[in-house]
């Protein structure tokens, strides 16, 4: 979706990480798996195996899904920004797609890996499509670090510096 053309990511050297901040919300969400197991042990326990089973089954695939799409560490590479997700999943865009990288508070149609409710959130501004929405845990931080690795990315015309060394 955000990745237009196929680009070499993976010799892209790491420059910067952040976590996310998990809101109050959030983590009460991330609850809700946990009551789900100890209710299916209570109902196991008092003899309706039936409802026990069906909220560990629940329990299990709505703490799969919250595993797979909640999160885990923002990334600032020299060519691109990546989202770690759960597992092997991750969402990279490419700096040739990003348009601005900045801190708001604006209300907007995103792509949401905010993980919590706050006024402000990172905006990373695509050029062809909706923007996406992320809270790391250091906003400045992290605005000040991405906007530097994309306009070094601008100054040397796109190319990484582990590319130009690999082509020399």
């Amino acid at each position: 979706m955000l990745q237009s053309s196929r680009m070499d990511y993976s010799q892209s050297v790491l420059l910067y990480q952040d976590k996310p901040k998990y809101g109050l919300l959030m983590k009460l969400i991330l609850v809700v798996p946990v009551i789900l197991v100890a209710s299916s042990i209570y109902l196991w326990s008092t003899g309706d195996n039936f409802v026990g089973m069906t909220l560990l089954i629940e329990a299990f695939i709505i703490g799969l899904i919250l595993w797979f799409v909640l999160p885990r560490e923002y990334q600032v590479y020299e060519n691109h920004l990546r989202i770690v997700l759960g597992g092997p999943f991750s969402v990279k865009v490419g700096f040739h797609n990003i348009e601005a990288i900045r801190i708001t508070n604006r209300f907007a149609f995103t792509v949401n890996f905010a993980t919590g409710i706050t006024r402000s959130y990172v905006e990373i501004a695509i050029r062809k499509g909706m923007s996406i929405a992320i809270t790391p845990a250091d906003h400045e931080s992290f605005v000040e670090k991405a906007n530097q690795a994309l306009s070094q990315w601008a100054r040397t015309g796109g190319r990484s510096e582990s590319s130009k060394k690999t082509t020399r």
